[in-house]
C-alpha cells in the first residue's frame, strides 16, 4: 500500500470513528465515498511507512500523528462535502395522491385538443385496458418505486407494471432512438438535483383521465432531496410541441418507505368494450 493510500485509509477511519464528526453540519446524504475512492486509487504494494513506523499508538510520536490525521480528516471532509451528491437509493412511496397535483386543463394545441376529444369519445380505446402504459403514467402513479444509484447509471424499478428503467449518467441520447412506451433515458446532475430526461416515446396518454401526448414528447424529471434526507420532490416537466403550446409540469412529494415492491399483475379487460 502506498503512503498516500495509507493516509487516506487512516483519515477515513478517524473521520468515521471520531465523536466530533456528529457535531459537524454535514448534509444528511454525506458519505465517505470520496475518501474510499482516494484509498482504492492507490495501486502500489510496498509497505506503508506511516502505518508501520510512525503509528505506534502509545508513544508521543503516535499522538502527534493522531493530531495530524485529525487535521487531514477535516480537510478531506471539506473536500468530500463539496463533491458528494444526494443518495436517492432506496424504496419510495408517494405522499398524498398524484391526481391532486395535475393540471386539469393543460395548454393543448389544436392537435392535442383533437387527441383529447378522441379519447373522450372512446375512453375504452385507451391502451391501458390492454395493460399498455406510457412512461409518465408509470412514473407518477402513487405506487412504490425503487432507485439504485450508481456512478454511471441510475436504475429505477417500478412496482406498477414491474417496469425497469435505466438512466445512463452523462451519456447523450441516440440520434434516432427506437420509439417505446418507456423511451430512452439519461441522467445528469445540476448541483444536488438529479435530472433524468427521456425521449424516444411512443404516442400515448399521460394520465388515466386521457391526457394525450405525441411521439415528440420529451420528459424531464428533477429530483431534489429535502433536508431530512428521507423526502424528495419530483418535478415532472412535459415538453411536447405537437400536443401542447408550452412546457408544463407537475410536482409530487415522495418519502422513503419500509415497504418492499411486490408483484403487480395487470388484467387485460377487452370485455369492457362489449358493455
Amino acid at each position: 500500500m502506498s503512503p498516500v493510500g495509507c493516509l487516506a485509509f487512516k483519515a477515513s477511519e478517524a473521520l468515521q470513528g471520531a465523536w466530533w464528526v456528529r457535531l459537524l453540519p454535514l448534509p444528511p446524504y454525506f458519505n465517505f465515498r470520496g475518501i474510499n475512492i482516494l484509498y482504492k486509487c492507490t495501486n502500489t504494494c510496498y509497505k506503508c511507512i506511516s502505518y508501520y513506523v510512525f503509528w505506534p499508538g502509545s508513544s508521543n510520536k503516535g499522538e502527534v500523528m493522531r493530531i495530524f490525521f485529525v487535521v487531514l480528516s477535516l480537510s478531506i471532509s471539506a473536500f468530500v462535502m463539496g463533491q458528494s451528491k444526494p443518495d436517492f437509493s432506496g424504496t419510495w412511496e408517494m405522499e398524498g395522491w398524484s391526481a391532486e397535483e395535475w393540471d386539469v386543463d393543460p395548454p393543448y394545441t389544436e392537435a392535442g385538443q383533437a387527441a383529447f376529444d378522441a379519447w373522450v369519445a372512446d375512453p375504452l380505446g385507451d391502451p391501458a385496458h390492454n395493460c399498455i402504459f406510457s412512461l409518465v403514467r408509470i412514473t407518477t402513479a402513487p405506487m412504490l418505486h425503487e432507485i439504485i444509484q450508481e456512478d454511471e447509471r441510475i436504475l429505477l424499478l417500478y412496482e406498477y407494471e414491474q417496469k425497469i428503467r435505466r438512466a445512463y449518467v452523462d451519456r447523450p441520447h441516440p440520434e434516432n432512438p427506437y420509439p417505446t412506451f418507456m423511451g430512452y433515458s439519461n441522467a445528469t446532475w445540476e448541483g444536488d438535483t438529479l435530472v433524468i430526461e427521456a425521449v424516444g416515446l411512443q404516442q400515448g396518454y399521460l394520465r388515466p383521465q386521457g391526457v394525450p401526448h405525441s411521439d415528440q414528447l420529451r420528459v424531464v424529471e428533477k429530483r431534489t432531496m429535502l433536508e431530512d434526507g428521507n423526502t424528495k420532490l419530483l418535478e415532472t416537466i412535459i415538453d411536447d410541441p405537437v400536443f401542447f403550446t408550452e412546457p408544463w409540469s407537475v410536482t409530487t412529494q415522495w418519502k422513503k418507505s419500509d415497504f418492499e415492491i411486490e408483484e403487480y399483475e395487470c388484467v387485460v379487460r377487452p370485455h369492457l368494450g362489449d358493455e
